[in-house]
């Protein structure tokens, strides 16, 4: 390493009492948090909304004398004398320490080279911009690196001059034998901007904004330069490496001195609310715990199926097939099981068994007792599911009442309840006939995590065994989650039962998860509608959706967009009353392996626990088939 030009920059450049932040030169200013909206969650014309709002401020707060924007590792600040307003943005007074800048402990380690400087062994560059791109996309500038935006506004009448000046400068390139593009257009803008600012919905800025690139090691910074660099280039805006006025320009970035204006620029407002950062991912604003998705920046998403804003803990995952469903559903399933919650899950094809067996769930017995649960208004419905035909509502009745009469007899032997069935409905008993065997009188144990593939069930037990598996779910004690795959033909005569337990399933601290297909034929069932309606969080993959009363044209364009990478991710969008929202799923190699549901995949494992797995536990064989299949993966 060369030797540093300049040593020991420290906090000399500033004091500070509590929050206030003063210069040596005497200003006076705090530091201030904001968070922005999610402009990803909203339509065009939302968003233009938010930016109206946002350049209304920029014309009618006091940012006097200056203000600075700091977008820093996500997070964005504002050090200016008083709290400013920023559209629909939180503004909150922060007060823990302003090291937060660079997010260092110290600044008093503090070395510059000749177009670099490190703090405690961290590298750093600054670049300024010479000229920003010519067109915005709404905020985007700080997802390229950390950066300080410094701002003041000129008064309409200094602005006017300005402008006139500006004006008269390119009013000769109209007369020039070859046309002056460049010059036309600066001419055109400058006078519509003296417009604007004549109607006092525009106004002029000096700006200055520095990118801020960091490394471990010098040969890092070098290569995060060369890609920043690359992609400015690709937004056609020019930037320089600061380097003979670096501790200079250091010291102006520092919060509560005040900026140089050294590389200013003149922009209008307009541009300004495109450079300020004004989008934050999230989907729960405050929650800082629960299942952690990924924003298409990379950005943590904190999602919690509990969560108490949400009107019931339903969710339904509805996409193509290949898209990841499956993957989502086994990632909140393993998630809730490792926070305490208890679960049962009904299966189809396999999906979920690899799950089940690595969290030592009970896989559920071919034979099981209906009378276990004795509740007339369940049985009702466990008898309607072998029925060839739905009952008319007199015979829903009738039927209840004799099921009530049965159980005040203590009958707990289903064959016995059968036949005091068939005094009261005649042939009743012969609807049974072929699924006796899966009937007993024992009664099934509960336990934390219950598994039932439907695929090792006849497919005329399968619709009393659902209703059957709901109550034994709502027996469960403490908060606990369903997994419904994919099963909803089977349960058309009891839609109004189902229906029921989506809507009472938060009394019971219950969340059922549902799966299905695509959402525009689910909605056309009676069950599904209810389902839709009853279900406060949706994620979508991949399908084509139409607008409907229950999708938005924003909701559809958005999923639309959505695409699931094979092996890297599954991407979806997360959907509630507040949120729409396109998230991903960054599965682990361990997850990754126990979730798959590829047939090149499960054959591979098939083979290992053929061969060697099978003298291993079946939680440590699968640990172990990771680590042999992903020797860079270390369990955590």
């Amino acid at each position: 390493m060369t030797t540093p030009i300049i040593q020991n920059i420290t906090r000399a450049l500033w004091s500070n009492t509590g929050p206030k932040l003063s210069s040596l030169k005497g200003e006076e200013s705090f530091i201030y948090e904001y968070l922005p909206p999610d402009l990803e969650q909203l339509s065009h014309a939302e968003i233009q909304e938010k930016f109206n709002a946002l350049e209304n401020d920029l014309l009618t707060s006091d940012f006097s004398p200056w203000a600075k924007i700091y977008a820093i590792g996500g997070e964005f600040f504002v050090n200016s004398a008083s709290q400013p307003k920023l559209g629909e943005a939180i503004v909150s007074l922060y007060d823990l320490g302003i090291e937060n800048f660079l997010k260092e402990n110290t600044w008093d380690q503090v070395e510059f080279y000749e177009d670099y400087l490190t703090i405690c062994g961290t590298f750093l560059r600054i670049l300024s911009v010479k000229r920003p791109p010519p067109t915005l996309m709404e905020t985007s500038l700080h997802t390229h690196a950390n950066f300080v935006l410094c701002f003041k506004r000129h008064t309409a009448a200094h602005a006017r001059r300005l402008l006139d000046f500006r004006r008269r400068i390119h009013f000769s390139g109209l007369f020039k034998a070859i046309r002056d593009i460049n010059g036309e257009n600066a001419y055109k803008e400058a006078e519509s901007t003296l417009e604007g600012l004549a109607q006092g919905d525009t106004a002029l800025f000096d700006v200055e904004l520095f990118f801020i690139l960091k490394g471990k090691t010098k040969e890092d910074l070098d290569e995060e330069t060369f890609t920043f660099l690359d992609s400015m280039k690709g937004l056609d805006a020019s930037v320089q490496i600061e380097s003979r006025a670096l501790p200079y320009f250091f010291q102006t970035l520092v919060p509560g001195v005040a900026p140089s204006f050294k590389r200013k620029l003149l922009i209008p407002s307009h541009y300004l609310t495109g450079l300020i950062p004004y989008s934050h991912d999230h989907l729960m604003p405050g929650q800082n715990t629960g299942l952690t998705f990924k924003a298409r920046s990379k950005a943590d998403l904190k999602f919690d199926l509990f969560s108490p804003v949400a009107h019931n803990y339903n969710a339904l995952i509805t996409g193509s097939s290949g898209q990841g469903k499956s993957m989502l559903a086994n990632r909140i399933l393993k998630f809730e099981l490792e926070r305490g919650t208890r679960a049962l899950c009904l299966d189809l094809g396999n999906s979920f068994r690899k799950n089940a067996l690595f969290g030592e769930g009970l896989i559920f017995s071919e034979r099981f007792n209906p009378l276990q649960y004795r509740n007339p208004r369940y049985l009702k419905e466990f008898v309607m599911a072998v029925l060839e035909e739905k009952l008319p509502k007199k015979e829903e009745g009738r039927l209840y009442e004799a099921i009530t009469w049965i159980l005040k007899t203590g009958v707990y032997s289903f064959e016995k309840f059968l036949s005091l069935l068939e005094t009261e409905f005649p042939g009743i008993s012969h609807y049974f006939a072929e699924i006796r065997e899966y009937f007993s009188d024992g009664v099934h144990v509960g336990d934390c995590f219950i598994y039932c593939n439907l695929d090792n069930y006849p497919d005329n037990i399968k619709a009393p065994l659902v209703i059957f598996l709901i109550e034994c779910f709502k027996n469960m004690p403490g908060r606990k989650v369903f997994i419904f795959d994919e099963c909803w033909n089977l349960l058309s005569k009891n839609a109004d039962y189902i229906a029921e337990c989506f809507r009472t399933f938060r009394k019971h601290d219950a969340s059922a998860v549902a799966i299905s297909q695509n959402l525009d034929d689910f909605s056309e069932t009676q069950l599904g509608r209810v389902i839709i309606q009853n279900t406060y969080f949706k994620f979508f993959f991949k399908q084509n959706l139409k607008p409907s009363e229950f999708v938005s044209e924003h909701l559809a364009n958005q999923v639309a967009s959505v695409l699931s990478k094979k092996g890297k991710y599954s991407e979806f969008v997360v959907s509630s009353e507040n949120i729409c929202k396109p998230a991903r799923y960054y599965a682990s190699a361990l997850e990754y392996e126990l979730f798959t549901s590829d047939k090149q995949d499960l054959n591979r494992f098939d083979h290992y626990m053929n061969e060697s797995g099978k003298f291993l536990p079946y939680k440590d064989a699968m640990i172990n088939y990771t680590k042999i299949k992903h020797p860079n993966w270390s369990q955590p």
